[in-house]
């Protein structure tokens, strides 16, 4: 996923939920979650929008189907603006817009434009009108009492990332060689969301304030905090040590007439300079084999990072010495030529490129039976989930766990325990199908009244140790009180 970035200048606008400062009392940096975003997602749910929820992540599901019960004329009109305003484009690809309008306006109940229509971001300032709808959904759907019922897997979220992006923070700045908490004016604030596609992230930047939405998922998003926190730390030195005349006059000619550049390269010479010092920065501290360097440095070359190479090369000098990149980077940037930068574009297009493995047709029917399961069209997840069974592998533990997801949410609890059974005893299961069978089992037998069995299976749980999407949580719950169908909580 690109990183999308917009230069306008904005306030830090106040966030709701657990906000968690990071680094001690390091205010600059933060993790919360933001009604805005959550608001303005359900009301794009409300009217229909759609993408792959991925069953890794069933709170999705279940928060989604709460903004159904609208009003069928507040929905034609959600429908009628999503779709006026597509622009062709996929639904991941539109729902960048949104989250940059959320974030440019105010909270509830009112909603309103937190800065002149004119200084919005093209992104935001395309679906400004949008903010009507969400005020209306947020008073038609309660918004707030779905957001409170909510709220705990915001805050479980919240202090899942908190070490990690502690660490992430602590490792780079060791790198690096730099002071934390000295960003001045800055602020960057992580925002998890459940109702973003678990696989995405959307990263923004209005001048001094950075943020990073992502959707929780069972793979901690590491790679893609890390990137923007370099960003945040790094920007500002594009701003200050530009690089010399003659060779941003040579390098702006070169990115208007080379093939392949994305946009964002073209556009934006800083973004250029410094996305092309985070990719070498990344595989560095990644410690990333020589025989693949290679192959990583020209994939980023092609799309438009073309001083990686250069500014891998340097950092292996930087790594050598003492002073901190502030000191360091002015030296890199004034070393730059133009001639080697073209060479190593025209080398990295001639450079043989590695096609990702296909998907085995095993592969393909899972992934599409969890994106029908997803989209709670049960009857074809089930198909596809047999098809796996029959035709290819009979005891496949994927397939076995789908239709003992679907097999429950259709209160067909018999062939549910069968199934999750079966998935236990399959080979091809790994940890996370294992931890939630048990827990699908306890919460069967415990609607059943048979609380020994529940708790047999809650503990098996526990004891395998896996944390895939909060299980030992789940499952010590499960162990201090019965699970009921009647008070469901939303599945996490």
């Amino acid at each position: 996923m690109k990183q999308i970035i917009a230069q306008i200048a904005v306030p830090l606008l106040g966030l709701a939920g657990l906000c968690i400062e990071l680094r001690g009392q390091n205010t600059a940096i933060l993790i919360d979650s933001d009604i805005r975003i959550f608001t303005v997602l359900a009301t794009l749910h409300a009217g229909g929008y759609d993408y792959d929820f991925s069953h890794g992540q069933p709170v999705r599901l279940s928060m989604a189907k709460e903004f159904q019960n609208i009003s069928p004329r507040l929905r034609e009109r959600i429908q009628k603006f999503y779709q006026d305003h597509s622009e062709g484009q996929k639904p991941e690809e539109q729902l960048s817009k949104y989250i940059s309008l959320a974030l440019l306006c105010e909270g509830p109940p009112e909603f309103k434009l937190a800065l002149p229509l004119v200084n919005l971001p093209p992104d935001a300032q395309s679906v400004y009108g949008f903010l009507d709808l969400v005020k209306e959904l947020y008073t038609q759907a309660k918004i707030e009492v779905v957001w409170s019922k909510y709220r705990a897997y915001y805050d479980q979220t919240i202090l899942r990332y908190r070490p990690i992006i502690n660490q992430i923070i602590f490792t780079t700045d060791g790198y690096l060689r730099i002071a934390s908490g000295s960003f001045l004016d800055r602020r960057l604030t992580f925002i998890p969301e459940f109702l973003v596609p678990s696989n995405t992230f959307n990263a923004r930047n209005y001048r001094e304030n950075y943020y990073l939405v992502f959707g929780p998922s069972e793979k901690l998003k590491t790679a893609e905090i890390r990137h923007q926190y370099l960003h945040f730390i790094l920007d500002p030195f594009a701003l200050r040590f530009t690089l010399p005349r003659d060779t941003r006059i040579a390098l702006t000619k070169f990115v208007e007439n080379a093939p392949g550049i994305e946009d964002p390269y073209r556009k934006d010479p800083q973004f250029l300079v410094t996305e092309s010092l985070i990719r070498a920065i990344e595989l560095r501290i990644n410690k990333i084999p020589a025989v693949k360097v290679s192959a990583e440095l020209d994939s980023y070359i092609r799309a438009g990072a073309l001083l990686s190479r250069h500014f891998y090369e340097s950092l292996q000098t930087f790594e050598e010495g003492q002073e901190g990149i502030r000191l360091y980077y002015p030296g890199i940037v004034k070393t730059i030529e133009p001639e080697t930068i073209e060479a190593s574009f025209n080398a990295a297009v001639k450079a043989p490129v590695e096609k990702p493995p296909e998907l085995s047709e095993v592969q393909k029917l899972l992934k599409e039976a969890n994106s029908n399961l997803g989209d709670n069209d049960l009857e074809k997840a089930r198909e596809l989930f047999e098809t796996v069974l029959t035709k290819y592998d009979t005891s496949n533990g994927e397939a076995l766990y789908g239709l003992g997801v679907v097999a429950s949410i259709q209160n067909d609890r018999e062939s549910a325990k069968e199934c999750f059974q079966k998935a236990l005893e399959s080979s091809t299961s790994d940890k996370p199908i294992r931890v939630w069978s048990h827990i699908y089992l306890g919460r069967l037998h415990d609607v059943e009244g048979r609380r020994k069995e529940a708790l047999s299976q809650y503990q098996a749980a526990i004891d395998l140790g896996d944390n895939t999407r909060n299980a030992q949580e789940v499952a010590n719950r499960g162990l201090k009180e019965p699970f009921s169908s009647k008070k469901r909580s939303p599945v996490p």
